[in-house]
């Protein structure tokens, strides 16, 4: 039996903060694409129009923020659901959000992201028939 893995894009600048999370989502059953920074990202979003979320660090390189990057990335997918990660902040200001996203601090658990990526995508009844059931579980923090 052939089941769906969830699509996630990860945009993080720290190439061992990155791997980490790719690998930890990718072994908790997730199908984990991922970008260094925002340009990088939106070619992503264009490309791979499967991605059913977005998790992306605030501060990125180049100029453009995560805030930015979560804007455009609606442009592009207007229901994507977005968690902005960040060290430097122990919260992010609400009117610089996109509507609908959530935010948590690094550093954080693989099983405390799974529980938002979780609830971001059950919150969707597109997005959220695709959990297989042993990810909707009850997750563990």
């Amino acid at each position: 039996m052939h089941s769906h893995k969830p699509v996630l894009l990860v945009v993080e600048d720290d190439f061992l903060v990155r791997l980490t999370l790719v690998d930890a989502l990718s072994d908790l059953g997730f199908s984990v694409l991922e970008a260094e920074d925002a340009p990088a990202a939106l070619s992503m979003l264009c490309d791979h129009g499967e991605i059913e979320l977005m998790l992306t660090d605030i501060n990125l390189p180049g100029g453009s923020d995560g805030f930015a990057l979560a804007r455009a990335a609606r442009v592009i997918r207007p229901m994507l659901p977005v968690i902005y990660a960040s060290g430097r902040y122990a919260r992010a200001e609400p009117h610089l959000q996109v509507p609908g996203s959530r935010f948590i601090a690094k550093p954080f658990t693989p099983s405390l992201a799974v529980a938002v990526i979780h609830d971001l995508l059950e919150e969707d009844p597109a997005a959220g028939s695709a959990w297989p059931a042993a990810m909707r579980a009850e997750q563990h923090i």
